[in-house]
């Protein structure tokens, strides 16, 4: 089950779910995890929970300078939890958030830095990876693109 994070509580178990994936197993600097994003007013959080226990998060940031434009991010799933469904549950939800709410003439694209040893994943979901190979917090990743729309 997923669900838009709108309370506090939620927020800080997405951010446990963070912590510990990208911080405690991939070593990601805590400065670099947490940021200003977190608490725009145009960011949207969601959770996936598993028998009350929240085991997934991700985020979509927006900018009112790129109307019909959004990013996905932070997308963290609890190693116990891997291979259930959760991410593309997260990655679904986030998408139709984007189209209802950021559309533009019917359509939104959707952009991402995928980590390589993701890119399968984001592949099976639609999205083109192109681009160079990059580091981000001292992991490789390569951008992703989707367009949704609401004709289809």
């Amino acid at each position: 089950m997923v669900e838009r994070v709108v309370t506090p509580e939620q927020l800080e178990q997405a951010f446990a779910v963070r912590l510990a994936v990208f911080v405690d197993e991939q070593g990601v600097p805590l400065e670099e995890e947490l940021d200003d994003a977190d608490h725009a007013p145009t960011t949207t959080h969601v959770v996936a929970r598993r028998g009350g226990d929240v085991v997934g998060t991700a985020r979509l940031l927006t900018d009112p300078a790129h109307p019909g434009e959004v990013h996905v991010g932070r997308v963290a799933v609890a190693a116990s939890a891997r291979g259930t469904g959760a991410g593309a549950a997260l990655m679904r939800a986030l998408e139709d958030v984007a189209l209802a709410e950021h559309a533009r003439d019917g359509r939104v694209r959707v952009l991402l830095s995928a980590q390589v040893q993701a890119v399968g994943f984001y592949e099976r979901l639609g999205y083109t990876v192109d681009g160079p190979v990059y580091l981000d917090a001292g992991i490789d990743h390569r951008d992703a693109a989707k367009v949704l729309s609401r004709d289809t």
